[in-house]
């Protein structure tokens, strides 16, 4: 494909692959700088030119440019154009952000909730911060709320990534997940409650919950949560619409509609995750229960800390107007609100782009290591793999001649570790017979040689093998 007149680097853009064109180029440039071919000062072509030559639309372009500029690879000059910023030594030597973390040593532990630092865009997180130092912090604290500028840009993020338009609701920042949870439920922690939650789910979420109400169990099959089975006398219910942790079932539109048919008849509250970690974008999005029912009785929770980091101790919540202000008044008698500085950051970082484009490449990542996972256990007919198409977490069922608890303790020994399907179940449920396997910070030689040690396992305690459909 011909370049822009000026630019002495090939640029080639395969529509074939599942990245996006203006990542592709983006890619490439930042590889021309980093490699020298493009050295500091030198001027870009237009955007225009740009799209013109390549043969594609000056979105795309102007795209590539902006993560460029959020990098700190490129630099703009009033009426002058775009050039290659003049970057410092560190910079200029720093671990490229796609290298692959290296291969884990001694037992691999695939038990879920670990988070890879692979694909995280550092150049635009100092960026974001030497923005904001160039300001004198704020005298006063910041709003209770959470500053005007993050709550536009999460507003902004939701619109773009969930198709939500919250004109009937508010959006506040709080301090960490735990926080968000809290102020959620009915009462904020104040009163005793009830809360339906999905069955199974995380024993820290579950926990999480159990500190501020009494928790109930809520069945999940296939189609998601058991809506007629929600238990009687629950204040609200917790769900995953999207995609239950660690089943991977998808709740379908009728439950979707039966649900907030439930919260109608009974004055309770739905709460949902903003963040529905499917990390994949080939699932045809459906509505969020928020968006399809009545939304007096929805609220919203999420935070950055799988995104981004944890490290940035900032969650929010996405409010039904009426309840606005009683929520926000309970907000000063929780941890201290995230600082202004890392508010700044993080709505910086939100305006770039920069959280959507690492969504795109973890989804790119967790695909990989999902059709891995496929690949290595679709061939046991007497197991079940679930929720390997979507999310960073798979459950294998397992025939009952193999008890999980066997086969953890026998993995265990042989230098992997996992977790059982029981310990996502509410203590008073029957569990069924399964081990959950956690792959997101895992690179792919790591991945392989735990996956070689799980089928040997099973070969050795006598599972027949042949080609068969992966649920």
């Amino acid at each position: 494909m011909r370049n822009p007149q000026g630019l002495r680097v090939p640029i080639r853009l395969d529509r074939s692959l599942p990245t996006p064109l203006h990542d592709q180029m983006a890619d490439q440039l930042r590889q021309a700088i980093d490699s020298g071919q493009l050295a500091a000062a030198t001027r870009m072509p237009s955007t225009r030119t740009m799209a013109e030559v390549l043969g594609i639309s000056r979105g795309v372009a102007l795209s590539a440019y902006e993560i460029l500029f959020a990098e700190g690879y490129v630099t703009g000059k009033h009426g002058s154009g775009t050039y290659v910023a003049t970057r410092t030594r560190a910079e200029n030597d720093r671990t490229p952000r796609t290298a692959p973390s290296a291969p884990a040593r001694g037992p691999v532990d695939l038990t879920p909730g670990r988070r890879t630092a692979e694909a995280f865009p550092i150049a635009a997180w100092r960026a974001a911060w030497r923005r904001a130092s160039h300001h004198a912090p704020p005298a006063d604290e910041p709003p209770l709320a959470g500053l005007l500028e993050l709550r536009y840009a999460i507003a902004a993020l939701l619109r773009d990534t969930r198709g939500l338009v919250l004109d009937h609701h508010e959006i506040i920042v709080v301090s960490g997940y735990a926080e968000a949870l809290r102020l959620a439920l009915p009462g904020g922690g104040e009163r005793p409650v009830t809360v339906a939650l999905e069955d199974p789910s995380p024993a820290g979420f579950r926990n999480a919950l159990a500190r501020h109400a009494t928790v109930r169990p809520v069945p999940v099959d296939g189609a998601g949560a058991r809506v007629d089975l929600i238990p009687t006398g629950c204040d609200a219910v917790v769900i995953s619409p999207e995609r239950n942790d660690p089943l991977g079932a998808r709740m379908s539109m009728e439950r979707r509609h039966a649900l907030s048919a439930w919260a109608a008849d009974h004055d309770a509250l739905i709460v949902e995750p903003a963040f529905d970690g499917v990390y994949n974008p080939s699932v045809n999005p459906r509505p969020s229960v928020l968006a399809s029912g009545d939304p007096t009785r929805t609220l919203m929770y999420g935070s950055f800390s799988d995104i981004l980091t944890p490290s940035l101790r900032l969650a929010f919540l996405v409010l039904p107007r009426p309840l606005a202000p009683t929520i926000r008044a309970r907000v000063p008698y929780g941890p201290e609100p995230p600082s202004a500085m890392a508010q700044q950051v993080t709505a910086d970082l939100l305006r770039s782009g920069c959280a959507t484009r690492r969504l795109d490449r973890l989804s790119t990542l967790y695909a990989q290591r999902r059709t891995l996972l496929r690949q290595s256990l679709a061939a046991y007919p007497d197991t079940t793999l679930l929720g390997s198409h979507t999310g960073t977490t798979a459950t294998l069922l397992l025939p009952p001649s193999l008890p999980a608890a066997h086969l953890t303790r026998t993995l265990h020994d042989r230098g992997v570790i996992t977790a059982t399907l029981a310990d996502y179940y509410h203590p008073h449920s029957h569990p069924k017979n399964g081990i959950v396997l956690g792959y997101a910070h895992l690179d792919e030689m790591t991945l392989r040689r735990a996956l070689r040690t799980l089928t040997t396992t099973l070969d050795t305690h006598g599972l027949p093998r042949h080609t068969r459909t992966v649920a």
